[in-house]
């Protein structure tokens, strides 16, 4: 029997006051909710239940189904994944209750929760599809993985078939061809660490982020997502909407913890140890080990150039993509656009007022279309107000 001293006993006593006066609904699509760490406790069992259990509650919003996912331990010493289900709104199935006490019983490291309100494939009538697993064929990674929001489904079909055309024969969707949005953004990030093994995943994490964006062009999305291999926890808050629609946070307000939460938003009242993750920005946690904070599109320092006006590109030649390092001296509209070497327009990737200061963008060798272009010489062209800089890029695949 484990014995609980006065501390903890105050400490849950707090915990459980505070779920009772949970956040209200924010207004976006879905809910997700993910956790990692290295040892189990009293108090962390009491948190885990309390935020699953406000996570039930925001079905009420949210009324197409419940997922939960957690990894238990196999003989071999590896993590393996189990997914319960259910289609009756959270709210009023007794299966997640029932399934909150599974998991306190087995979890070992990781669990993801997620309650669905449907924008994509079949709207209503089934079990919420989230978390979805996904393996990856040229390396060990197997994950856990929920999405909300909304992206175009055609355009994450095509990038994905762009890549590789016989990806989704290999990993197929769970619902065709009514696809799920969510669904096709996991098969393509799990896309990009098959075909790119040789980097980490975070680098594949960025590059997927920036293909999509890329492929979306000036469509409006949203592509926050949780993933676990149950070893390591991930989360993106990302959109293209603005005002910024959607949000995401991590959990406590710590350099280090044994133990990180990530959310699409506050699940209990004590709101100054929820950190909201800025807009454009991976998030990757370890137990034990700091956050990172990994920006999609990173602003330079121009303390540290040379020349006030800086416009550089990085690498160069490439073969995955291209980072162009831009400044903006006024409040003036910016437009960077890509040409091939007869001077014809391939691309556009920025055309937009800004405030001073120092941007990146980046230009993944594809054209407006999505389609992959071939080996050879490009120019970016980026023109801000009265200047214009014109940048010789290389492409090598």
């Amino acid at each position: 029997m484990i014995k609980i001293n006065l501390q903890t006993k105050l400490f849950l006593l707090i915990l459980v006051l505070a779920g009772c006066n949970a956040p209200s609904e924010q207004n976006h699509e879905c809910r997700f909710y993910g956790i990692i760490f290295s040892e189990i406790n009293p108090k962390l069992n009491l948190l885990i239940k309390l935020h699953l259990d406000s996570l039930r509650h925001l079905g009420v919003n949210n009324p197409d189904g419940w997922g939960i996912g957690y990894f238990v331990p196999s003989p071999s010493d590896t993590l393996l994944p189990v997914i319960r289900r259910g289609e009756p709104s959270a709210p009023l199935d007794p299966r997640y209750t029932e399934t909150i006490d599974e998991v306190l019983r087995n979890v070992a490291n990781s669990a993801i929760g997620h309650v669905r309100k449907g924008s994509s494939g079949p709207i209503s009538g089934i079990p919420d599809p989230h978390p979805f697993r996904r393996k990856c064929i040229n390396r060990k990674f197997n994950m856990l993985f929920a999405h909300n929001g909304t992206i175009e489904e055609e355009v994450l079909f095509k990038l994905i078939s762009q890549i590789n055309p016989f990806y989704l024969e290999q990993n197929p969707p769970d619902y065709s061809p009514n696809y799920l949005d969510s669904d096709l953004w996991a098969i393509l990030i799990i896309e990009i660490l098959d075909t790119y093994p040789d980097l980490s995943i975070e680098e594949c994490l960025k590059m997927a982020v920036v293909k999509l964006d890329s492929a979306l062009n000036l469509q409006n999305a949203e592509l926050n997502f949780v993933m676990s291999t149950g070893n390591t926890l991930w989360a993106l808050n990302f959109t293209k909407s603005e005002p910024k629609a959607i949000t995401a946070y991590y959990y406590p307000d710590s350099m280090v913890s044994s133990f990180w939460i990530v959310a699409s938003q506050p699940l209990d009242t004590i709101t100054q140890n929820w950190v909201e993750i800025p807009n454009h920005t991976l998030v990757c946690l370890k137990p034990d080990e700091p956050v990172r904070l990994i920006p999609i599109f990173q602003k330079f320092d121009i303390s540290k150039t040379k020349e006030h006006k800086v416009f550089h590109h990085y690498p160069n030649p490439f073969n995955h993509s291209v980072a162009i390092n831009y400044y903006v001296s006024e409040n003036n509209p910016v437009s960077i656009s890509i040409y091939d070497e007869s001077g014809r327009f391939v691309k556009r990737l920025i055309q937009e007022s800004s405030i001073p200061g120092a941007y990146t963008v980046y230009w993944d060798g594809t054209d407006e279309k999505g389609i992959v272009l071939p080996n050879g010489i490009y120019f970016c062209h980026i023109k801000n107000r009265g200047e214009e800089k014109i940048l010789k890029l290389i492409l090598t695949r």
